[in-house]
């Protein structure tokens, strides 16, 4: 087996480091992921890009699938069928509309508004404001998840932020369902031109040992994450994100 895995991973010309670096990166940002419901964009997206920047954004999305997956189908019964439908209508619609504002609002001030817009809705939910888990709600959070995913490669906090209040095997299960569409449709995006392939697929194989590790480690941790620690926690990676992306 040792010498199918090594050859292609030689091809590639990774190094050893970056192999154990990448594979280090995942297990945190895959096991957060697990617990919260989100965190591999936040955690994993900007120091893969440091190590590899082969691993940005195609194979990264691609691996994450199997653990957003996996997320959902063991939550499945826990999934609110019509809230996350639309959700999804929302991410259609933001999807949309992102792509067309890309060719006119694209620079280097959109991650700096997008951030400065999530630590906002950060500040007014941490201040006791809640946000009523309606139709309406969870339609325009997919929207503007959609948008957001779209212009800075940011899905998570919109969504989160409208289930936050949840029960935290919902919240799993929602998120889980709702990347999955979002990274499924990512991946299909990217192959359709031309940037998804043969060389992205081998390098999401990298990748997917570090997302194992992960989930198996959130098993083991994830019950210490419930009720208002997880709460806390959505709203922490959502101010991280929305600070990563204001300092961008």
């Amino acid at each position: 087996m040792g010498g199918a895995f090594w050859p292609p991973m030689l091809e590639l010309g990774l190094s050893t480091t970056t192999i154990v670096s990448a594979f280090a990166i995942m297990t945190a940002a895959s096991a957060i992921q697990a617990m919260v419901g989100m965190g591999i964009a936040l955690v994993a997206v900007p120091l893969l890009a440091l190590v590899e920047p082969g691993f940005v954004p195609g194979p990264v999305l691609m691996s994450s699938l199997i653990l957003t997956l996996t997320m959902a189908y063991r939550g499945r019964r826990e999934l609110e069928s019509r809230d996350l439908g639309w959700s999804v209508a929302g991410l259609a619609i933001g999807t949309a509309i992102g792509a067309a504002l890309l060719a006119y609002l694209s620079g280097p001030s959109l991650p700096r508004i997008f951030g400065a817009l999530i630590l906002v809705g950060v500040a007014i939910t941490a201040s006791g404001v809640r946000f009523t888990p309606s139709r309406r709600a969870f339609l325009l959070a997919g929207t503007a998840s959609g948008v957001m995913g779209t212009m800075v490669g940011t899905h998570g906090p919109p969504i989160a932020l409208v289930l936050q209040n949840a029960q935290p095997s919902t919240i799993r299960a929602m998120l889980g369902a709702y990347f999955t569409v979002a990274g499924a449709g990512a991946v299909a995006a990217l192959a359709a031109v031309g940037l998804f392939g043969q060389r992205e697929l081998m390098l999401s194989a990298i990748l997917l040992p570090g997302i194992g590790t992960g989930f198996l480690a959130a098993q083991v941790f994830g019950h210490f994450v419930a009720g208002r620690l997880m709460r806390i926690a959505i709203l922490t990676v959502s101010a991280a994100g929305g600070a990563m992306l204001l300092l961008r």
